[in-house]
């Protein structure tokens, strides 16, 4: 995935693009990646440790128990490899566009 992105800003970089424009594709590409995150953490959250958090955010969220929930989200590695695989996808998609927009491959 880290190749394939690299891969992608190289192109946007050395695109004729203007740096508004560029700045709103990277935008456009963060989005993107981030609506694919957030739905498969979710999924894997534990639903005990999200409801206890979520029936009081502002007495029990701190940053360490929001990373103590992140922690325990991905520490099997199923929700790791799930967005990395959709991830991958988004990532070929964007390759896709920028190949059907005239953006060339880095040389």
């Amino acid at each position: 995935m880290e190749d394939k992105l690299k891969a992608i800003v190289g192109r946007i970089e050395q695109s004729k693009l203007s740096e508004a424009e560029k700045n709103e594709l990277y935008t456009t590409i963060s989005e993107g990646l981030q609506v694919t995150v957030w739905p498969v953490l979710l999924k894997y959250m534990p639903k005990e440790q999200l409801d206890f958090l979520a029936a009081d955010p502002k007495g029990r969220v701190t940053v360490e128990s929001y990373a103590q929930l992140i922690t325990d989200t991905i520490k099997d590695g199923a929700a790791l490899k799930e967005i990395d695989d959709l991830m991958n996808e988004v990532l070929d998609e964007v390759d896709k566009a920028l190949t059907e927009e005239g953006i060339d491959t880095v040389k």
